[in-house]
């Protein structure tokens, strides 16, 4: 144990980047013995609090301090300038929910059977793919008596 050396074997006078990590940085002059060293801590940057969220109604009231600094509110809709309507152009408004229906390759019947088959079949792939388009329309379809029946999910 005494051939241990007395001081730091690393200079005071390197950048902190090129001490070994866990190396407490010593003022000048150095002198620091061996297994004395102190532990550096990084101060903590994150917020242990996650923030709530809450949904704002479309009709907000600005605050006269707001309305003074020149915020204004823009309606949601937008209206076509009389020039587009002229040349033909007409708001596009998606279909509703209900209405679409999904077409798929198989029956459901055959989509059941198909599911129960092999995990090598193709069949079994062809009825999973079209399974999965049934439940990303929101369509899970269920076995009833023996029968294959739609409900919405």
């Amino acid at each position: 144990m005494d051939d241990l050396p007395k001081t730091n074997p690393v200079p005071s006078h390197q950048p902190k980047a090129d001490r070994p990590f866990g190396e407490a940085s010593q003022p000048a002059g150095g002198g620091g013995q061996v297994g004395s060293i102190s532990e550096e801590v990084a101060p903590v940057t994150g917020n242990a609090e996650v923030g709530v969220f809450s949904e704002i109604g479309r009709e907000v009231e600005l605050s006269p301090e707001v309305k003074k600094a020149g915020v204004t509110i823009k309606s949601d809709t937008i209206v076509l300038p009389p020039s587009l309507t002229e040349l033909g152009m007409r708001e596009v408004t998606p279909p509703p929910a209900a209405a679409s229906k999904v077409v798929l390759p198989l029956s459901d019947e055959q989509i059941a059977q198909g599911l129960q088959q092999s995990l090598l079949s193709s069949w079994r792939w062809l009825a999973e793919w079209c399974r999965r388009q049934l439940l990303q329309a929101h369509v899970i379809l269920k076995t009833v008596k023996g029968s294959s029946v739609r409900s919405k999910g």
